[in-house]
């Protein structure tokens, strides 16, 4: 462990090492003329606590409850557990024997549709417009499949986020900074909310709806064929004949009831987690100027304050990290895999327009809709956590810094350093989630689609 000193700090040949050692959590901070310490690695216990009623501890376990409740639901009829308790409780045998076989069963019913979706594209599909037309299904089957699997392997790193939320919730002291939460808590819901209502709507309207309203379709006037939510070939029976065509109807709907779950726990998840980050960052800007009062009391202590305001700045930091640590490969599959889909989509609207299939191109479009809008989220949200990281570094290049005693402000180049080095959310360290990334995301996919259409003409 190493001990920096304020008064021995030489800014210029040691600022970056110093840094680098704050935000990996190794070194300690002191000021030779006060008796005030943080440390970093103890994140969690508070310098200082601000002035305000405390809140029970029922309070602040129903509102972390309001805000993860609908997306635990989500996860866990995926099989996957998450818990914001800071003791993990052990699971008995039986309920875990009995999630690990669910998560057994969503990855067969995945599997389900994308085996024979490919057989049917390679092995009965002769033409380039038809493999096109059939694949946005086994796609998206596929792309999720990828996704549930890297949330499965995931699930220690979500806990471990979860416990940062927890932390923050348990030691927030006074209204505001429960206010702030709460507010943050309630856009993710919403993000949440509107991803599962056009992911289970165009869902239903794709697998359940759509395919009956079609009807038999009759071919050489003695061949009928029933139509299936998702193409398919099955080599062992024949999946026309009753009641194997009602089995497979069924698991095809169950199947894509999983995967639009996995879609929708994913985005609500990110939504919760980066908004979250947010908030805290919004506190911070107000401990930034409680830090700079001019007219505190003379009890009060500037450098606990300073001390508080530092160790919170570094902890949104840790807990970023984690965060997307944890995110960025499901969000760089989401990004290319909705990318092909959009691409996909968009052409096979374009071609049952010129055919003059009104309904088919209805479908399409709810389905391109609700994809759009997934990725527009997750852009948005990271969007969000970059302007809230500006102001803060902004608010730490504008404080009022004359208000405090002079042997105090070397406390702040730190404050100022770390504010200034760029907050931002990657999916796959490759691409940063923004509004940017989005239009990007849709002029890619309508290069790509004209490219298709010219290919295919």
């Amino acid at each position: 462990m190493e001990v920096v000193t304020y008064d021995t700090l030489k800014i210029q040949t040691r600022k970056r090492n110093l840094l680098d050692k704050l935000l990996d959590g190794s070194a300690i901070l002191i000021d030779v003329g006060e008796r005030c310490e943080i440390s970093i690695e103890s994140s969690t216990k508070r310098v200082v606590r601000q002035k305000g009623r405390m809140f029970p501890k029922k309070s602040y376990d129903d509102d972390l409850r309001y805000a993860i409740e609908p997306n635990r639901y989500v996860l866990l009829s995926l099989g996957i557990r998450i818990t914001c308790s800071q003791v993990n409780k052990r699971e008995s045998f039986l309920v875990k024997s009995l999630r690990l076989l669910l998560i057994f069963l969503n990855f067969v019913i995945i599997l389900y549709v994308v085996i024979p979706g490919f057989l049917h594209i390679f092995l009965k599909e002769t033409s380039t417009y038809g493999k096109i037309r059939v694949i946005q299904p086994i796609l998206y089957s596929s792309m999720a499949l990828a996704k549930y699997t890297v949330l499965v392997f995931c699930i220690e790193r979500m806990n471990v986020c979860l416990k940062y939320v927890s932390e923050d919730w348990k030691n927030a002291v006074d209204i505001y900074t429960r206010d702030t939460m709460k507010k943050k808590a309630m856009i993710g819901r919403r993000f949440f909310i509107i991803c599962g209502s056009l992911m289970y709507g165009s869902g239903i309207l794709f697998r359940g709806i759509i395919p009956l309203i079609k009807g038999k379709i009759t071919i050489n006037e003695n061949f009928t064929i029933r139509p299936l939510p998702c193409p398919c070939y099955f080599l062992l029976f024949d999946p026309q004949l009753s009641p194997a065509y009602e089995i497979v109807y069924f698991l095809q709907c169950l199947s894509g009831m999983v995967t639009y779950s996995i879609t929708t726990a994913i985005c609500g998840l990110a939504a919760f987690l980066i908004m979250h980050i947010c908030g805290q960052l919004e506190i911070l800007v107000t401990l930034m100027d409680k830090m700079v009062e001019k007219t505190n009391p003379p009890s009060e202590n500037v450098h606990a304050k300073i001390a508080l305001a530092v160790e919170h700045q570094i902890r949104v930091r840790r807990f970023l990290r984690a965060v997307e640590h944890t995110l960025q490969q499901i969000c760089l599959i989401e990004i290319m895999g909705c990318t092909l889909m959009v691409c996909m989509l968009a052409y096979n609207i374009m071609t049952e327009w010129t055919n003059r299939n009104i309904a088919i191109v209805f479908m399409y479009s709810i389905a391109l809709s609700s994809i759009i809008c997934n990725i527009f989220i997750l852009c948005y949200i990271g969007e969000q956590l970059t302007l809230q990281a500006e102001k803060v570094a902004r608010k730490s290049c504008t404080l009022d810094w004359y208000n405090l005693p002079p042997k105090k402000l070397s406390g702040l180049v730190l404050m100022i350093a770390i504010s200034n080095r760029p907050m931002k959310i990657t999916a796959g360290n490759i691409v940063e989630l923004s509004l940017q990334t989005f239009g990007n995301v849709i002029k890619t996919a309508a290069t790509y689609c004209n490219m298709l259409r010219a290919v295919t003409t």
